[in-house]
């Protein structure tokens, strides 16, 4: 793992009431030389008003919490070229020097200056229909100037530097700044965030310039572009900005330009910060990609790409199984904070929720099961200004306690204690990946116009996952070179591959690994921009024996008479079919051998594969569901898109995934055994500190934990011994210390 020195000096270290020197050390990635973060958002001017400020950060203080976040708003601090305004940062600097509280400076550059556009008028961003994106304000950007210029305008590039060097330069001077986070939220234009195809930006004359240097570095000639394309351009500037969707592989070379371009931004602030001051920790925070509403195509972040820069990395999210495992996979093993808790939210037409204990352990501490080292709120006070008014807040509007204060002061008081064990303290690697591509999430939009598809897929086997406490890692093309850590691949809806990818596959299977695929794996081609002729792609159906003879959607699939439809099953199933029927539309029912029926989804394929396992189909000459021998592993088959299928009903699809999970040996966490009883271990190397036990269940419930001990829960009191049947109430949530 790569190996960061730096030398950190913290005034503060959290959860310690005195100043002391701290010093980094050469460190792995996953080390408990990290600060565990405990505190809120507080300042985005213009609010809270200063009147406010002393009193607010006692209060601060006072509830336990050590970590306090400040804007940097580029409209609101640089006020003309040459002209800058930091008096504001400066005394709330103080002012949380005062109460020592660690200062995070997260700079906001998508509100750009009014004077910005005088001097650079042709820096907006535009529109694929061409519109202009003038600057406007929008609820979180109060100030106006949103979303910013062109991320590839030079002189609005020029411009955002020079600021960013000024304002290091001006706020390192306070030693009780610890954080520099760089960037919040990266997307590349917020207009776009519905995902409509005219609403994508940025199709402007220096994306063009961009664009085609980007291209002529890719593909080296010109006619290897107009190879993989289909054109015949005769000169680099005769490349069109791809504007349809429709033949796929120049969209999605756009879309991943763009996403470069949202990585060169992020690199070159983390990369100031890192030189004008190199004794603070600088990162970013990202929504993750869980596709809705960022992902590849609107907000272009690479969340794996873009941690390999940070120091730490960081997201907005609350708990599930989608945003934490995304978070902590795209880490790849670095300390990963909640650095902006939503679970205050609300609008001034829907005001937040109450707050209480049980939600906060709820949100909270499965976060920490999965590796989380800290969290910050949105916000401290409530917003005042704007659509957002009046919530978001610890506190209420008018500074009084919530209900979600007393909570958040018991919680971070009883955690304290133990935040030195618990920033050593980690997850075993899971043995589970779930594959997610860049080009295959572009490409599932080019198809679709949506995500839909794809999202209930992926998100089909996290639940299962999640609900059955096995650990998971969402893998993204890079990672499949090395699936060594791992027994089982999964790869929902994965049509669109290149060719490493699936050299990388083919590799991880003959290695000993289980492979599960959903229909036409590889189907289409990045590499030459085309469909392949056979499914699998990419040579699979001659490695692997498999062939898909037969593909059709489920939509298309006709009303069979008695004599063609397999009902040769148990009577259960029988009456299953009978009570669903088999008339085409979304799902399809696959009677399987076990008697069981496993709903498929959207796309359908009879399978031939010469000493393969028939597991279950829609007709009886030829099976859509098998598994297979391959190398030393195995390749479970799909004829059709389970994970969306499941959807209609997840009783056979769990099945088949506990199936498919217990012959490759793969056991829930801690083999705590309950669904919907969330169980997750930390360990610092071998030893097992602390365990995370939540049920899930909408009743009371009850779990039997395996491990070596006794474990007391920090926030109930409640023993739990190895072995022993634990009744666990409605709703509960806790964090255990291992005796």
């Amino acid at each position: 793992m790569k190996k960061i020195t730096i030398l950190l000096l913290f005034i503060c270290l959290a959860f310690q009431g005195h100043a002391q020197e701290y010093s980094r050390k050469d460190l792995d990635n996953q080390s408990a030389d990290y600060p565990f973060i405990w505190g809120a958002q507080y300042y985005r001017a213009p609010t809270p008003a200063k009147e406010n400020w002393d009193a607010d950060m006692k209060r601060f203080s006072e509830l336990g919490f050590t970590d306090i976040k400040f804007w940097l708003q580029w409209r609101w601090s640089h006020l003309e070229t040459d002209k800058y305004y930091f008096e504001d940062l400066d005394e709330l600097m103080e002012t949380a020097a005062k109460y020592e509280l660690k200062v995070t400076i997260n700079a906001i550059f998508d509100v750009a200056p009014v004077w910005l556009y005088e001097k650079y008028p042709d820096a907006k961003q535009i529109m694929n229909s061409g519109k202009i994106i003038e600057p406007y304000v929008v609820s979180h950007r109060q100030i106006g100037g949103h979303p910013g210029p062109c991320y590839n305008h030079p002189g609005a590039l020029k411009e955002r530097k020079k600021f960013f060097k000024k304002a290091i330069n001006h706020l390192k001077k306070h030693d009780n700044l610890v954080l520099w986070d760089v960037w919040n939220e990266p997307e590349l234009s917020f207009p776009q965030r519905d995902g409509k195809l005219d609403e994508l930006a940025c199709y402007c004359d220096n994306c063009k310039v961009k664009f085609h240097g980007w291209l002529e570095a890719k593909y080296k000639d010109l006619e290897t572009l107009n190879t993989v394309w289909g054109r015949n351009y005769q000169n680099w500037n005769q490349v069109e900005l791809p504007k349809s969707t429709l033949t796929f592989k120049d969209f999605i070379d756009w879309r991943e330009f763009h996403g470069a371009t949202m990585v060169s931004e992020a690199q070159w602030r983390l990369k100031m910060t890192k030189e004008l001051d190199p004794n603070r920790i600088s990162y970013l925070h990202v929504v993750p990609n869980t596709t809705a509403p960022f992902n590849a195509v609107t907000t272009c972040m690479d969340d794996f790409e873009i941690a390999k820069d940070c120091d730490v990395f960081a997201a907005t999210m609350n708990n599930g199984p989608y945003f934490t495992p995304q978070v902590i996979s795209a880490a790849n093993g670095k300390v990963c904070y909640n650095v902006e808790s939503h679970i205050n939210g609300g609008s001034l037409t829907m005001h937040q929720a109450v707050i209480d204990e049980s939600d906060l352990l709820n949100d909270f501490l499965p976060q920490i099961g999965m590796g989380i080292k800290g969290f910050m709120f949105w916000q401290f006070r409530p917003e005042i200004l704007g659509k957002e008014a009046p919530n978001w807040g610890v506190l209420n509007i008018d500074g009084s306690d919530r209900v979600v204060t007393k909570a958040a002061e018991k919680f971070g008081k009883t955690i304290k204690p133990h935040i030195n064990t618990l920033m050593k303290s980690f997850p075993k690697h899971p043995e589970v990946a779930i594959w997610k591509s860049q080009k295959n999430e572009i490409f599932h939009y080019s198809a679709f116009g949506d995500f839909n598809s794809l999202t209930t897929s992926i998100n089909a086997y996290s639940d299962f996952l999640y609900k059955h406490s096995i650990a998971f890692n969402y893998v993204n093309s890079e990672l499949l070179n090395d699936l060594s850590a791992y027994k089982v691949l999964i790869m929902p809806s994965a049509y669109y591959l290149t060719g490493e990818e699936a050299n990388a596959i083919d590799t991880f299977v003959n290695n000993g690994g289980t492979l599960l695929t959903e229909a036409h794996l590889g189907a289409y081609n990045d590499d030459i921009g085309r469909h392949n002729f056979n499914m699998p792609g990419f040579g699979l159906d001659k490695k692997w024996g498999i062939e898909e003879i037969e593909t059709s959607t489920t939509y298309r699939l006709k009303l069979p008479t008695k004599e063609e439809v397999d009902l040769d099953v148990v009577a259960d199933v029988k009456k299953f079919l009978k009570d669903f029927g088999t008339t085409g539309g979304k799902y399809v029912p696959i009677a399987m051998n076990d008697g069981t029926v496993l709903w498929g989804a959207l796309r359908f394929a009879k399978i031939k594969a010469e000493g393969a396992k028939g597991l279950g189909g829609f007709t009886k000459d030829y099976p859509s569901i098998i598994s297979k021998e391959i190398g030393k592993g195995k390749v479970w088959y799909c004829g059709t898109n389970i994970g969306e299928g499941s959807v209609k009903d997840k009783s056979g699809f769990y099945k088949f995934l506990l199936n498919i999970l217990k012959e490759s040996k793969v056991k829930s966490e801690l083999e705590a055994n309950k669904r919907d009883v969330w169980v997750k271990g930390l360990y610092e190397k071998e030893k097992l500190n602390f365990m995370v036990i939540r049920n899930m269940d909408n009743k009371d419930s009850s779990v039997e934990i395996k491990f070596k001990g006794t474990a007391t829960g920090l926030f109930s009191g409640m023993q739990v011994k190895s072995g022993q049947n634990t009744a666990l109430p409605k709703g509960f949530c806790d964090l255990f210390v291992i005796e």
